[in-house]
């Protein structure tokens, strides 16, 4: 594909997927319709992630003065327009069980841990449902601990955590005269800025869910691919298994990649950092009852995913995803495909990209993470609306880092 062709159809991919998982959702009746072109929009920017220059975290070309002006201004908006909105969610849906369990069991596993009950943390919880089973990862519930001990209200860890979020997204941004392309992703992270700030009785990430610190550690990942360097990928990798483990796909993928390319001693480093995280943030504090219990998690989705559609049909119809294509009555066929394809399909991408003879392709790991991310959305078990925003600002972050190092990135006339 010619650079210009791939440079345009990247950037058209990047606000399509955008637009389908925000303002397009609003389309309601249609939204099979916009589920299946989201996710053709993805697609598109794995694809054409190959075909422009190699991403690269090298700060050293900065903004003019111009640019940086625009980038503090906009964090300054963004940082009062999040307060002012996420107070009023905040006194609009309050935490409850009622509403949404995911909270308050993040809250009980919190005061349990700082309470020194490590050992007890995973166990059920009584006021919730008569014994809710905690199942989160140290990564998810960990971060919420200081807002807990503080008495503050938990859901300013989520707005933290989307806030760093953009704000890595503007730090990166390189804003140079002559260039509208970083004006056009101004434009589609204000687009989903305001969706995710304003819109929050549509998904619920800020009043309901859990999901800033997990983007976080999605957006370091993009960093740390694009930097290149091994511990920083091990730690942000690990960060975001011991949340939520999308992007388990990639791991072997990655592996795979750096042993084609010899790199044996960054695959032993990125193992072992991994093997360290898990045994001294998971097994060594809280013991091996709630690594069994979260193995066996998996065998429980298909009964779950079917009460969800007995209870509540609108989680399937009118949000993201291709669930719905598989109705009631093929969860099992649903589940089974979502595993085969989350661990088969990047491998064989990462083969073809490697093995192929006919040209270099660039920026194989960032569109292998993204590829994997978008199989295990597209075709989890229950799309929860919240779910898909992780993949949203790893494709803003993708979009930024090429901002850094591809300053040739303009989408005019002299592109080549």
């Amino acid at each position: 594909m010619h650079c210009k062709v791939a440079k345009n159809l990247l950037l058209i991919s990047f606000v399509a997927e955008t637009f389908f998982a925000s303002y397009g959702l609003l389309l309601g009746t249609q939204a099979s319709v916009v589920s299946v072109f989201y996710f053709i929009a993805g697609l598109g920017l794995v694809f054409s992630l190959l075909f422009v220059p190699e991403a690269g975290l090298d700060l050293r070309g900065k903004s003019d003065t111009p640019g940086i002006l625009i980038k503090y201004g906009l964090a300054v908006v963004m940082i009062f327009l999040a307060y002012i909105t996420a107070r009023y969610w905040f006194f609009r849906i309050p935490i409850d069980p009622d509403y949404a369990d995911m909270l308050p069991v993040i809250k009980a596993m919190n005061e349990r841990f700082l309470s020194g009950h490590w050992k007890h943390i995973y166990d059920p919880i009584s006021e919730i449902w008569n014994g809710a089973r905690p199942v989160y990862l140290p990564a998810m519930w960990l971060p919420y601990s200081g807002a807990v001990l503080l008495k503050l209200d938990m859901r300013w860890i989520t707005v933290l955590a989307l806030l760093f979020s953009f704000a890595g997204f503007l730090f990166i941004l390189q804003i140079r005269k002559n260039s509208f392309y970083p004006y056009l992703l101004i434009a589609g992270a204000g687009m989903l800025f305001w969706w995710i700030f304003s819109r929050d009785d549509v998904h619920g990430v800020i009043s309901l869910s859990e999901e800033g610190p997990v983007i976080l550690y999605y957006v370091l990942l993009c960093f740390a691919i694009a930097s290149g360097n091994i511990y920083f990928i091990a730690v942000a990798a690990s960060l975001c298994l011991l949340s939520r483990y999308s992007m388990i796909g990639w791991i072997i993928p990655f592996l795979l990649t750096l042993v084609l390319k010899k790199e044996y001693r960054k695959a032993v480093i990125f193992s072992l950092m991994g093997i360290i995280f898990f045994l001294f943030f998971f097994l060594i504090p809280f013991g091996f009852s709630p690594v069994q219990r979260l193995i066996r998690l998996p065998s429980g989705y298909v009964s779950f995913a079917s009460r969800v559609w007995a209870d509540s049909p609108e989680t399937f119809w009118l949000n993201l995803g291709l669930a719905k294509f598989f109705g009631p009555h093929r969860v099992a066929a649903l589940h089974e495909t979502l595993l085969i394809c989350s661990f088969v399909l990047p491998v064989i991408f990462v083969l073809i990209c490697l093995l192929q003879k006919r040209r270099k392709l660039n920026n194989i790991n960032l569109a292998a993470l993204k590829l994997t991310l978008i199989i295990f959305y597209q075709f989890i078990d229950v799309p929860y609306g919240y779910l898909f925003y992780t993949s949203s600002f790893v494709s803003l972050a993708i979009m930024g880092i090429l901002s850094v190092h591809s300053p040739s990135l303009k989408f005019s006339s002299r592109s080549r």
